[in-house]
């Protein structure tokens, strides 16, 4: 009988899931996040995902990643789910009792999937900046993944940026996800086009659209993608500044602006490094949306092999 190990990434939206058997990955799916109620039934619906794809594999471990801080496998606050404290861990063992259960925070997932098989492979100290809709961190220090006192390190997408700067749903004002997320160019677009003629002024403007009119030549495009570049470069220099790591590596769906944005925050960060630490490589991720589900399941298997060594 073959064995097998779910990995799972819970998004504000969907929720990723894939299966692994001998470290392929043989099933990818996703599901909608179900939000109400505080969330209380995203348990019961990786569960009943999982039972219905087991097949005929014996199931030996579930990795969970989740948007917010994780400690000892209680999740401390995922907003965007709808969940406060909530001991998921508990409750997956409930739903499969003897299995291995491993949580932990979503970017610390992704920044794991590419270490062992993405963009971050061969380097032994990582920092991975994930761009998406907000922004979030992950930190490899020796080939391990570190969590800090309660779970909360690499909540990169806080450092502050402007004293009184934009609001944030975490509650502080000026933090980078209010810049360089993709919500935060938006935002940063809105302001600079005002009254201006320019590609910007379009109906349902995104993301990615403020980019390609930046490559186009749109003059207040290129004034947004410099301002988020500078921003970026700012907290890439903080970062490196405190962690020195081997490579930093970003992710998320803003990153696939590419090198036209990469090398911009890589010739900023000059501007801001400590001269030790300027030769720090930059990197764009290549698990894409994979990212999450492969870290949650090399979590898992880390865990069993250290299970095994006991």
């Amino acid at each position: 009988m073959n064995k097998c190990i779910f990995g799972i990434d819970i998004g504000g939206t969907q929720i990723k899931i894939g299966k692994f058997v001998n470290d392929e990955l043989v099933l990818k799916l996703a599901i909608d996040t179900d939000t109400s109620n505080e969330g209380k039934n995203i348990i019961g619906d990786i569960g009943k995902v999982i039972r219905e794809n087991l097949g005929d594999c014996e199931l030996l471990g579930i990795g969970v990643g989740v948007p917010g801080p994780v400690h000892k496998g209680l999740v401390l606050g995922a907003q965007n789910i709808g969940w406060e404290i909530v001991d998921a861990k508990s409750l997956l063992e409930e739903e499969f009792p003897g299995t291995t259960i491993e949580l932990m925070n979503d970017a610390n997932a992704a920044v794991l999937g590419e270490y062992y098989c993405g963009s971050a492979k061969g380097y032994p100290n990582i920092v991975m900046l994930t761009l998406g809709t907000g922004v979030g961190g992950g930190i490899i220090i020796n080939e391990k993944v570190y969590e800090g006192a309660n779970g909360s390190s690499g909540e990169l997408g806080h450092l502050q940026m402007e004293k009184g700067g934009r609001p944030c749903s975490c509650g502080l004002h000026g933090c980078l996800e209010q810049y360089v997320s993709a919500t935060g160019v938006l935002k940063t677009a809105y302001i600079f086009r005002e009254g201006k003629d320019t590609l910007l002024n379009k109906e349902n403007l995104t993301c990615k659209e403020v980019f390609d009119f930046a490559k186009a030549g749109d003059k207040v495009a290129m004034d947004v993608v410099e301002d988020m570049t500078e921003k970026l470069a700012i907290g890439c220099a903080d970062i490196c500044n405190t962690l020195n790591p081997d490579l930093l590596l970003i992710g998320g769906g803003v990153s696939k602006a590419g090198d036209f944005m990469l090398d911009k925050v890589k010739e900023k960060f000059l501007d801001y490094s400590f001269y030790s630490i300027r030769n720090t490589e930059f990197k764009i991720a290549s698990l894409g949306n994979d990212a999450g589900i492969y870290g949650d399941y090399f979590a898992v298997k880390r865990k069993i092999n250290e299970n095994n060594n006991l």
